[in-house]
Formats: C-alpha cells, structure tokens, sequence
C-alpha cells in the first residue's frame, strides 16, 4: 500500500511522528523514522546494506526540500547541514504543513496501517494551554481587539525579550500558529490572526 503514498507523504509523516509540529527534527531523525514506515523504498540500494538496514536518507531530505518550496505549500521550514547563517540543521511544520497533516493523516495512516500517534498532538495541546492562560490572551478576550495592544505584551506572550531579534520573534509565533492549526483551536487562531494582523512587521 505505501506505493500509493509519495516520498513527501512519507517523509512528512515521519516529521510529524517525531514532533516536529512543535520543535524542529534533526533530518537523520527524520530518515530513521521514515525508513520504519517504508523500508524496502528507503533502504540503500546494494543487497548487502540493505541486509544491514541502512536507511538511505537522501530520498528524504529531497522530499523536504520540496515540501518547503512555495509552490507546494511551504510546508515545512528548516534546513539539512548547517548554513553561514548559523541556521540549526532540522525541520519542522509550519502552519500550512499543520494544516496539510490535518488532511492527510488519515489517507497515510490508512495506506501505512499505522494507528494515529498521541505525542505530537498531546504536545499541541500542551502549546495552546499555555496561551489560553496567558495574560495577552485575556487582554484579547476583554477587549475584542489588539489596536491598542504593545509590542511588549506580544512578546511577553511568546517568551522573547523586548529587544528579540524579529527573526526569533517570528519563529516562536510561527510555532504557535502551527500548534494551534493542528488542535484546530478557533478560538486561539483567531487570536493569533488578531496577532498576526497588528504586528504584522514582527511576523510576516
């Protein structure tokens, strides 16, 4: 069955069973995990690796780079091998790649006959509870919007100092974003779109 299910499908199936809803995975992670679930695709190609179980981790990380690529949806942000700019290798969903989990999940788990992983959507949860109780959302719900809102109290939200870099910034809420998508929180989306709209030179 998992001849049905493309190289993408795979691999970001494999970020996600990793949790990379919620934090980034480095790329060896990832071809572990998805060598697990389609190993006759994903294994080396001579008799005697094969026989040894070697994953061959190139097929995955070409099937994330495409993921990240704008014109299949951005899915996933991140990178394999470090960069000048001092990025960290690894991966992880962004929100579209939420979303698209959302929709797909169950087609791959169905293809793969794999049962529905707690973990990643156990660590949304845990995401999303922490905005419910924080003081920006409460402001938000007082008074239905954030015109009047400070920069301070964003980034309070998210855990950044004042003076973060807009970089940090828009990863830490990003990753909130993400979480929230995949537990389908309305309520908290439309915060953090009412975020999204009145720092939108923090985040886009």
């Amino acid at each position: 069955m998992e001849k049905e299910l493309s190289n993408m499908d795979i691999a970001l199936f494999a970020l996600y069973k990793k949790g990379g809803v919620s934090h980034k995975v480095h790329t060896e992670e990832i071809a572990w995990e998805a060598y697990q679930l389609a190993k006759e695709r994903l294994s080396w190609r001579l008799p005697k690796f094969r026989q040894m179980g070697f994953p061959d981790k190139t097929p995955v990380r070409f099937a994330l780079e495409q993921a990240k690529k704008r014109e299949n949806g951005k899915l996933v942000s991140g990178r394999s091998g470090g960069d000048a700019s001092g990025e960290l290798e690894g991966w992880r969903f962004t929100s579209q790649g939420a979303i698209w989990i959302k929709e797909n999940e169950t087609r791959i788990l169905e293809n793969l006959k794999q049962k529905a992983p707690n973990v990643p959507k156990r660590e949304a949860e845990r995401y999303v509870k922490k905005i419910r109780i924080d003081a920006f959302f409460k402001y938000f719900q007082e008074k239905g919007t954030l015109d009047e809102a400070s920069q301070y109290m964003f980034t309070d939200m998210l855990v950044c100092a004042p003076d973060a870099s807009k970089n940090i910034i828009k990863q830490k809420f990003e990753q909130l974003y993400t979480n929230a998508e995949l537990v389908n929180d309305l309520e908290i989306l439309d915060f953090l779109r009412a975020c999204k709209e009145r720092f939108s030179d923090l985040v886009a």
